[in-house]
C-alpha cells in the first residue's frame, strides 16, 4: 500500500481505478479492457485510436533508486510481451495499430524513467512488429493523468477521497509568504496576540510567532488541497466555495459582537465549519475534512472575517 495525494493504493485497487478512468476518459475512442485471461499480453486495454495502457503500482514506498529499477524492469518486461504475443494481440486489436504504449503509475521520481521509455521506443521500432504504428511511442504517466476522473472512480468503489498537499509547507515557504503578504501576516499576529492576552497569561513573542506560522502553514497546505480538488471534482469545489462564502457572512456578523472568550468563539466556528464540510461532502475523508477546516480558519484569520475585538 502506498500513499498518494488522492488516497492510498495497492496494486489491485490501482488497476480497478485505472480501468474506470480509462473507460470514462476514452469513451469516445472506444476503450476496450483487456481481460487477463487466458493470458497477460502486456496491456490492460486499448482504444480504437491506437492507445494501449499498462498499469503499475509499487507494493510499498521504495527509495528513489529502487522505484526506478522496479518501474524500468516492469516496462521492459511488458514491452517484450508485445513481441512474444504479437499474434494473439493482432486478433484482439484487429485493424488497430499501437501508436502509444502508456505506462500509468502513481508517481515516478526520476527523469531516467522518461529516458528509458525513449530508449525502448527506438528499440521497439526496430522490431518491425505489424501491430505497431510507424509513429509508435512509449510514454510514462503519473496519477494526475487520471484527473478529473479519478475522484469519480474512487467514489464508485465506496472509498473516501483523500486529498493531500503535494508537499507540506515548511519554514522556507512560511518565510516567503511572510515577505510577500505582510498586511495579512500582521492581521494574524494581531489576532493571536488578542487571543493570548485574553487568557491573562504571559504573552511571549515566540508564542505569537508559532501560532502565526501555524496559521500560514494551514493556509498554504490547504491552498494546495483546494487546487487539487478543483481539478479532481470541479462541481464539489464550486459548491464548497458557495457554502464557505455563505458561512463567512455569518462569521463576520458574529465577530461584530463583543465576547469575553475569543478562543471559545473560535472553537465554536471551527466545530460548525467542520460539520458543514463533513455533511455536505460525505465522499471526502476525515483527514481532508480537517485540513479543509484548518485552511478556511487560517484564511479567515489572515483576512478579516474572523476578528477579535471588544
Amino acid at each position: 500500500m502506498i500513499e498518494t495525494s488522492y488516497g492510498n493504493f495497492d496494486g489491485d485497487f490501482w488497476e480497478r481505478i485505472c480501468q474506470i478512468c480509462f473507460k470514462l476518459k476514452y469513451k469516445d475512442e472506444q476503450y476496450i479492457e483487456m481481460i487477463a485471461s487466458p493470458g497477460d499480453f502486456g496491456i490492460e486495454g486499448f482504444t480504437k485510436s491506437g492507445k494501449v495502457f499498462q498499469c503499475y503500482c509499487p507494493d510499498r514506498n521504495y527509495t528513489t533508486d529502487e522505484l526506478y529499477k522496479k518501474q524500468r524492469d516492469k516496462i521492459t518486461a511488458d514491452l517484450n510481451k508485445l513481441k512474444y504475443h504479437k499474434e494473439e494481440l493482432k486478433k484482439r486489436l484487429g485493424d488497430t495499430k499501437i501508436k502509444e504504449w502508456i505506462f500509468i503509475t502513481p508517481y515516478y521520481s526520476k527523469n531516467e524513467i522518461v529516458a528509458h521509455c525513449s530508449s525502448k521506443t527506438k528499440e521497439l521500432k526496430k522490431w518491425g512488429l505489424p501491430i505497431l504504428d510507424k509513429n509508435f511511442v512509449v510514454l510514462p504517466q503519473d496519477i494526475d493523468f487520471l484527473v478529473p476522473f479519478i475522484g469519480q472512480a474512487i467514489n464508485s468503489k465506496n472509498r473516501k477521497i483523500i486529498i493531500s498537499p503535494k508537499a507540506s509547507s515548511g519554514s522556507p515557504e512560511v518565510k516567503i509568504y511572510k515577505k510577500s503578504d505582510g498586511l495579512l501576516v500582521d492581521n494574524a499576529l494581531s489576532k493571536h496576540t488578542a487571543r493570548l492576552k485574553q487568557l491573562k497569561s504571559n504573552v511571549t513573542q515566540n508564542s505569537i510567532k508559532l501560532l502565526t506560522d501555524k496559521t500560514i502553514r494551514h493556509f498554504l497546505d490547504g491552498k494546495q488541497i483546494i487546487d487539487s480538488w478543483k481539478d479532481l471534482i470541479q462541481e464539489d469545489y464550486e459548491r464548497f466555495n458557495k457554502i464557505i462564502s455563505q458561512y463567512e457572512d455569518e462569521v463576520e456578523e458574529l465577530c461584530m459582537f463583543p465576547t469575553d472568550d475569543f478562543n471559545k468563539r473560535l472553537e465554536k466556528i471551527r466545530k460548525e465549519l467542520n460539520q458543514k464540510i463533513k455533511t455536505n461532502f460525505s465522499s471526502i475523508d476525515e483527514i481532508t475534512v480537517t485540513d479543509l477546516t484548518n485552511y478556511v480558519i487560517a484564511d479567515w484569520i489572515l483576512r478579516c472575517p474572523i476578528n477579535f475585538e471588544n
